[in-house]
């Protein structure tokens, strides 16, 4: 039997489609003051941008010297993987994720 209900809203038959990967990064984890978070895994951050730079430490995914945030400017997105964000009583920063 043919379905008549495509593109209707039917529970019994999950009509609505699920969209993943919409684009190029689909989350975001915002980093505040004082704080300190590892990224891996399934979390694992593929960029970010800086609110605040004050106090801001990033730690690239594959290692090497990490940044400071005197080093960076607000509002900018930096395309490069996050293995960790440190900050001290300052500053913001968002990590966006794949």
């Amino acid at each position: 039997m043919a379905r008549t209900n495509i593109g209707m809203h039917d529970t019994s038959h999950n009509a609505w489609p699920t969209y993943t990967n919409t684009g190029e990064y689909n989350s975001i984890t915002k980093v505040a003051s004082s704080t300190s978070i590892a990224f891996t895994g399934s979390e694992a951050g593929a960029a970010f941008i800086c609110e605040n730079v004050s106090n801001v430490v990033i730690h690239p995914m594959n290692g090497g010297d990490s940044i400071p945030g005197t080093s960076l400017t607000a509002d900018t997105l930096y395309p490069i993987a996050v293995k960790q964000v440190v900050i001290g009583s300052s500053g913001v920063v968002y990590v966006l994720h794949k």
